[in-house]
């Protein structure tokens, strides 16, 4: 009786020790598992499945990030409770990037003399202050989620005016553009200058360009070279933005000598202000840096290379220079441009950065023209809209045949790209190692713009395709059942 009551008694010890190691190895099992995905990168433990793409990092990002060689912080302001979960976890992935980046809570209730190291400013809730041996850069979380007015009607003024209507705005969040800037801009050994000439009726740039110069660090500063003042020391690119006048012959020897030395000059002109015989100087320093321009109005005779109007064009992006990475799904809206050529003999080296079809042509009579089909005389394309150039190595020069490159509503159309390509030139005059020309990410939908070609493509699929592929299929499946 007591054999079998020990017999018993150890067949169930023995199964308790088997169920107490296996609990015991599915805790540890359960353990190394956590860890195992505690240690793996905020993106893969929590992807982004948003439409926005809010936490969706960018190659600038990336690159920007990965370059940085010293020690970062990044201070995220904000009290227990009340943390920004979407700027909390675009902060992590900004860690799992390098290890030199580190992100570090504050709470200003439990710290708060902190802030008061950096900025004497009240600052709101869940700003960011990015910190380096070399400076530091304070984003108050009013930079991070924005509205832009940028792209009132004349309607929406109306309604505020007389009846105190607020218009709705387009809100963008600039997360990822206002940090990716302040740790290039902390992180760099030198800040690039960028003069824009306005004694000749150039027009002003507008403040979507400005906010882009500024988020990207680039500090901006105006230029008039007359007299025997030349470019300043600290001038890392000059930019003309569509002169109505001609140069003086010093300002143009004083550009073309900046040039040969190693400078970068933008230029944005107008097909109704510039043409060569209006501005022979300006001409002459346009040749020096090995382009032509063919005066008059561009027009597209390919219907899947403009949108709406053939004098609303959608080039092609060249491969090589600014703006060579665009995304294939983002298209340039450059409306009402002329035309520019290579010269054939120039020691400059020419690239293409956008550029018409084969079937586009100049319409001598520009803004006389009445008539856009092709009428003889007119000029065969293609052509290029815009073009970069560099003379012996180092001197630097593009050029852009439309205003509408820094359009607010152009860009706006054209979903950030545009102003992709315009920073991405002005980020390689500058000199500047790695491109943080983030764009804002828009939190409202989108519209949708289509050239006319893929307008009736799309309705004729949707209107006659598939209507045809479901009466078909509906009718194999009644024949089927009729032969049952």
């Amino acid at each position: 009786m007591n054999n079998k009551t020990n017999t018993n008694t150890m067949r169930t010890l023995r199964g308790s020790f088997r169920c107490f190691s296996l609990c015991a190895m599915a805790l540890a099992l359960v353990i190394v598992v956590n860890w195992g995905v505690a240690t793996l990168p905020s993106a893969i433990v929590k992807p982004d499945i948003s439409s926005e793409g809010l936490l969706n990092i960018c190659d600038e990002t990336k690159a920007t990030v990965s370059s940085v060689s010293e020690p970062l912080t990044i201070y995220h302001i904000a009290q227990s409770g009340m943390i920004d979960l979407t700027l909390k976890e675009l902060l992590e992935r900004y860690a799992d990037l390098n290890s030199n980046v580190d992100v570090v809570a504050i709470d200003p209730s439990v710290q708060p003399d902190f802030v008061s190291q950096y900025t004497t400013d009240s600052l709101s809730s869940n700003s960011l202050i990015v910190v380096s041996s070399r400076r530091f850069k304070v984003i108050d979380y009013t930079q991070i989620y924005v509205t832009s007015y940028e792209n009132l009607t004349e309607e929406d003024y109306y309604n505020y005016y007389y009846y105190g209507i607020m218009p709705q705005g387009t809100p963008y969040f600039q997360g990822e553009a206002e940090l990716t800037a302040a740790i290039d801009y902390v992180s760099s050994k030198r800040i690039p200058t960028v003069y824009f000439i306005n004694n000749h009726g150039e027009d002003t740039l507008n403040t979507t360009i400005s906010s882009y110069l500024t988020a990207d660090d680039i500090v901006t500063s105006t230029l008039t070279i007359v007299g025997g003042d030349g470019i300043p020391d600290d001038c890392t690119a000059v930019v003309l933005n569509n002169p109505k006048e001609d140069l003086s012959i010093f300002e143009a020897q004083t550009l073309a000598n900046y040039l040969k030395t190693g400078g970068s000059v933008l230029l944005i002109t107008d097909y109704r202000y510039y043409s060569q015989d209006k501005m022979p100087n300006l001409t002459s320093v346009i040749e020096l840096m090995g382009m032509t321009s063919v005066d008059g109005l561009l027009v597209e005779g390919d219907s899947t290379r403009y949108n709406t109007y053939p004098t609303y064009l959608v080039p092609s992006v060249g491969t090589e220079g600014p703006g060579a990475g665009l995304s294939e799904a983002m298209q340039t809206l450059i409306p009402n441009a002329h035309g520019i050529l290579p010269l054939d003999e120039s020691d400059a080296q020419v690239r293409m950065l956008l550029s018409s079809s084969d079937n586009s042509y100049i319409k001598i009579a520009g803004e006389n023209a009445t008539v856009f089909d092709k009428e003889d005389g007119d000029i065969d394309g293609p052509f290029y809209i815009a073009a970069s150039s560099t003379l012996g190595g180092t001197g630097k020069f593009t050029w852009f045949a439309s205003p509408s490159i820094v359009n607010d509503q152009m860009d706006y159309y054209a979903g950030g790209a545009n102003s992709a390509v315009f920073m991405s030139a002005v980020e390689w005059m500058s000199q500047k190692a790695v491109s943080v020309s983030v764009s804002p990410k828009s939190i409202q939908i989108q519209p949708l713009s289509m050239t006319p070609a893929s307008a009736s493509f799309w309705s004729i699929i949707i209107t006659v395709c598939v209507p045809a592929a479901l009466l078909g299929g509906g009718f194999i499946v009644w024949l089927r059942r009729r032969r049952k």
